[in-house]
């Protein structure tokens, strides 16, 4: 494949002009609105195209919907022309989008209006070879990405693209997809490269097909199963040199496939000794992962590599990407601190009188001390407050 095929000079330019014609933008969005002549809802924007877009991540299919089931506040309004060709969109909130259409060519420039304000957000660009997306160019005026696909017998085979940001060198990465005898999409793996799409050893697993049968329920509890299969090994390696007040379970609540299955991180006494010290938001600090990772360092913490338990996690957290829910997780991270608290206790490890396995938010967003109340006994989280840690 050449690479450099998709990166085309004439191409940045011309995507980057629309960011120098304010001037220009309401003349799109008068324009798009002529060439109008039947409007359309759905639940989601219909001109956007990204291959696996679903599978990448997650959500539910875009579907068109009857007028009077469609919600403005949260769907959107397509113009189609006579042709049947998208060329604006509305909504939801202060977003538009016109699409501007040429021979093997379709440029969507994203617009945010309020009143008479109207302001860029980014230009996004498709284009066709024999009727097929080849490449796509995504500007956001100081940053942006520019993709080309790779085919083969009909298939997609690889989408590599080049990430750039003003001020920064640029960086490479592919997604190479993988198909079964039936042409049916198994495996999503993100790789990345060098410029010229040479691996550089760096890969994560980022799709795998449901099997068949499997749902929600059953997935959930195979990964609740694996991490309690693995906690005892992990346990073992934890330093005995002294006493743990915590042992948290760490999730990242925006984005749950960055850490999914969770990793370990746990909290010495000489660590929350420090924090009572200095006296600053001290239940801030005693329960909030990336500080106590940022004092402790990273051989206090640990990171799951079992495959099968990634695996099962990569299919858990699709699940609930597609039903844009991570309920389930919660309920596995519940269900996991006791169980986990017991074993920690068994282990013989160090620990303080008021040890507290507990689940957190790995980045501080959440408060974690409201899921810790509920998980705890009356006595245990009566100690703790009288102690001022919570």
């Amino acid at each position: 494949m050449e690479h450099a095929n998709c990166m085309i000079n004439d191409e940045a330019i011309f995507l980057n002009s629309f960011f120098d014609k304010k001037n220009s933008w309401e003349k799109l969005r008068e324009e798009a609105r002529s060439q109008a002549v039947t409007w359309r809802w759905a639940t989601e924007s219909m001109a956007f195209e990204t291959p696996f877009a679903r599978e990448l991540y997650g959500g539910s299919i875009p579907r068109w919907l009857a007028d009077d089931r469609a919600n403005p506040k949260s769907h959107v309004r397509h113009g189609l022309d006579a042709q049947d060709r998208i060329v604006i969109e509305c909504g939801p909130g202060t977003r538009e989008t016109v699409w501007l259409h040429e021979p093997e060519r379709r440029t969507g420039v994203q617009l945010y209006v309020h009143n008479d304000d109207v302001n860029i957000g980014s230009v996004t660009q498709y284009c066709y070879q024999d009727g097929r997306l080849a490449a796509d160019h995504l500007h956001m005026g100081y940053r942006g990405s520019d993709t080309c696909m790779e085919y083969e017998d009909g298939r997609l085979l690889r989408s590599f693209s080049r990430h750039w940001q003003e001020g920064d060198e640029p960086w490479f990465s592919q997604y190479v997809f993988s198909y079964d005898t039936q042409d049916q999409l198994e495996r999503i793996v993100l790789q990345y490269t060098d410029a010229q799409g040479q691996p550089t050893g760096q890969e994560r697993l980022t799709y795998l097909r449901l099997p068949k049968g499997e749902t929600l329920a059953t997935v959930e509890a195979r990964v609740q199963s694996l991490f309690i299969q693995a906690i005892p090994t992990t346990l073992d390696n934890i330093p005995q040199d002294e006493k743990l007040y915590c042992l948290l379970l760490c999730y990242t609540h925006e984005d749950l496939g960055a850490a999914w299955p969770p990793f370990l991180v746990w909290g010495r006494e000489s660590y929350r000794q420090s924090v009572v010290e200095r006296g600053e938001d001290v239940p801030y600090y005693l329960w909030a992962p990336d500080e106590i990772r940022d004092v402790q360092g990273e051989g206090h913490e640990y990171w799951f590599d079992d495959r099968e338990l990634r695996e099962a996690c990569l299919l858990h957290a699709q699940l609930m990407n597609m039903k844009q829910s991570n309920a389930s997780a919660m309920r596995v991270l519940k269900q996991l601190a006791p169980q986990i608290h017991r074993m920690a206790k068994q282990a013989g490890l160090p620990l303080t009188d008021d040890f507290v396995v507990a689940y957190a938010d790995n980045t501080g967003e959440v408060n974690p001390l409201k899921a810790m109340k509920s998980g705890l006994d009356a006595e245990s989280w009566a100690l703790l407050k009288q102690r001022g840690y919570v």
